[in-house]
């Protein structure tokens, strides 16, 4: 077997760890970052609908004339169980990304301040060596030990890392929904909009969505809570939703997966190690929205494992500074965001459809989030409790 050092060794190469590497590199170019990726091709395959909120990207990468942009948003219709169309926003909304060319932008920029990027490697084990961390890798290359001396764990939902280092990251079942999604052309929908359907016959605890790549082609797909889905796979439900309102449409790309709807670990650090984006669960769990989330906490986890190796401290006491910005920065917010999703999953069909019909009575241009909210509260009482939770 191979034997290989580092200073910070990340595992997982989306949008968190290739973020981690380019700012841990960027805040000290004398370390030694190595990148793992257990997938052939940094992008692929992709597991997520590919929405992002314009200023959230915007923070990490210049969007302008980008060519992983497959689509500018202007607007957002929400469609509730009986079909009701709601425009919630219009403008500078967003874009669907293109990942198979948006992760190799970052990786570009990670490689370009000095990070080394490897795919087809994987990660099988970790364990303690001095101060630092033993990891064994397998690859292209062979079997082999990368000895490091921080690790920052990015690998996902099915993240091994946090467990390997003793920290709990289980989920509950009722808060792990089951996606489905294929690249859908030749159908018929605003293409500067996306769509999210609702309702109990579409996606029992979750919801549909129509994400439009251009005219005419989108990713449409579903999530739905495992335990409200009567048996029946996700796909089974995304087949039965074309069928029934994308019918002449033609289905091309498909991919499944899992996305975690609940709130971030209750410890993401250890000594030497860090967790972030879905492995430590720092996704919105109203919307299951987790890109931009995942590239802020990797922010956060490439600076402090930075600082922490310069200070020669990767003590879990002062590493605890990063959890505590995490928390300041989004994760208090997901906390109340789930207190929201546990609510609203105990209102029927009928209760969105009337919710629906009252914000339409909201003009236009006056339909912002609060105006929304307010007139919900006061056409439907039975929110009262919703809001109250959310202030709590």
């Amino acid at each position: 077997m191979t034997e290989e050092r580092c200073d910070v060794l990340i595992v997982g190469g989306g949008p968190a760890g290739l973020i981690a590497a380019r700012e841990a590199c960027a805040a000290d170019p004398g370390l030694d970052v190595l990148v793992l990726e257990r997938d052939r091709a940094i992008g692929a395959p992709v597991r997520c609908g590919e929405g992002v909120g314009s200023k959230g990207v915007g923070e990490f990468i210049d969007p302008t004339n980008a060519s992983w942009i497959s689509r500018k948003i202007t607007r957002v219709i929400f469609w509730a169980p009986d079909g009701t169309e709601v425009r919630v926003a219009e403008g500078d909304v967003g874009f669907i990304l293109d990942r198979t060319r948006f992760e190799p932008a970052l990786a570009t920029e990670a490689g370009r301040v000095g990070a080394e990027i490897r795919t087809g490697t994987e990660v099988t084990r970790i364990t303690r060596d001095g101060d630092g961390w033993r990891a064994t890798i397998r690859g292209p290359r062979g079997d082999g030990v990368v000895l490091a001396r921080m690790i920052i764990g990015a690998d996902g939902v099915e993240s091994m890392v946090g467990r390997w280092a003793g920290l709990d990251t289980r989920v509950p079942s009722r808060d792990m929904e089951s996606c489905a999604q294929y690249v859908v052309s030749g159908i018929d929908f605003d293409p500067d909009a996306i769509y999210l359907h609702f309702g109990d016959r579409i996606a029992p605890g979750g919801y549909a969505w129509v994400f439009p790549k251009g005219v005419g082609i989108a990713n449409v797909g579903l999530g739905l809570v495992a335990l409200k889905g009567q048996g029946r796979p996700a796909r089974d439900w995304l087949h039965g939703y074309l069928d029934n309102y994308f019918p002449t449409g033609t289905r091309t790309g498909y991919t499944v997966g899992g996305v975690i709807v609940h709130t971030t670990v209750k410890r993401t650090v250890t000594d030497a190690l860090i967790l972030c984006g879905d492995s430590a669960h720092m996704v919105n769990p109203l919307s299951g929205g987790g890109i931009v989330n995942a590239m802020k906490a990797g922010r956060l986890a490439g600076r402090t494992a930075a600082d922490a190796l310069r200070a020669r401290d990767t003590s879990a006491a002062r590493l605890q500074r990063y959890h505590d910005a995490w928390m300041s920065l989004l994760g208090d917010d997901h906390l109340r965001f789930y207190r929201i999703k546990e609510a609203l999953n105990k209102f029927d069909d009928g209760f969105y459809n009337d919710l629906a019909r009252t914000v339409n009575g909201i003009p236009l241009e006056r339909r912002t989030l609060g105006r929304i909210f307010a007139q919900a509260l006061m056409q439907h009482p039975s929110l009262l409790p919703v809001a109250a939770r959310y202030f709590v």
